[in-house]
């Protein structure tokens, strides 16, 4: 009977997983320090908006770093956590911010809108208002996928990632639900989350873009 290496056991790759996880995990919330720092300080407000949209700046590039770490996880099954992540962070940090204060602009609007509407009991404007915001969201997962994968132009991205919703709708209401459910994990167990939930649903994410950005790449070769 041949005898089982060690890296091939259960244990082993759980091990590396939870280590990837937790150290990616980790470098995506020291990118983002400044966003943490302004929600522990300020309270949550209309007139602190401006404030939470500077300091949200960085997400950008962090996101796109993010998603390309557990993209090349899903895909070759090991990484290098400290490497891949900030080559990742330096290499689209202009074309990510670029793209990212576009959508920080219109974030803030929905906010306001949403915000707005809500005082006044307004229920479908509500409602209204919060489709669209879920359309943005999973538009975003979309574009922060291809540009973990791709060199493309913000105007491309934008056009690139909207096709993407429409055209994968099933995929695109499996992202939605599963963007739901981390964000009600946040809320619930926000403690314990921070540790490395926002390394997982990256990974959930390209994972399940996986196939769609297989075809994109075979489409424009």
């Amino acid at each position: 009977m041949k005898e089982k290496n060690s890296t091939d056991t259960l244990f082993y790759k759980a091990s590396q997983y939870i280590y990837y996880f937790l150290l990616t995990n980790a470098y995506f919330l020291v990118s983002n320090a400044l966003i943490l720092l302004a929600l522990i300080l300020l309270p949550l407000s209309i007139s602190n908006l401006l404030v939470y949209g500077v300091a949200l700046i960085p997400t950008g590039a962090s996101l796109t770093a993010l998603f390309y770490a557990m993209g090349k996880l899903y895909r070759e099954k090991t990484i290098q956590p400290t490497k891949d992540y900030w080559k990742a962070y330096l290499d689209n940090f202009k074309e990510s911010t670029k793209y990212w204060l576009i959508m920080i602009a219109l974030l803030i609007v929905l906010s306001v809108d949403i915000l707005y509407v809500l005082e006044r009991g307004w229920i479908f404007l509500t409602v209204v208002s919060l489709i669209v915001l879920a359309i943005m969201m999973v538009t975003m997962i979309y574009a922060f996928s291809i540009l973990a994968r791709f060199e493309v132009t913000t105007k491309n991205l934008m056009i690139f990632s909207i096709l993407l919703l429409f055209k994968n709708k099933l995929n695109s209401l499996s992202l939605l639900f599963l963007l739901v459910a981390f964000i009600v994990i946040l809320y619930g167990f926000a403690g314990y989350a921070l540790l490395c939930l926002f390394a997982i649903a990256s990974y959930y994410f390209m994972r399940s873009n996986h196939k769609i950005l297989e075809k994109l790449m075979q489409d424009f070769q």
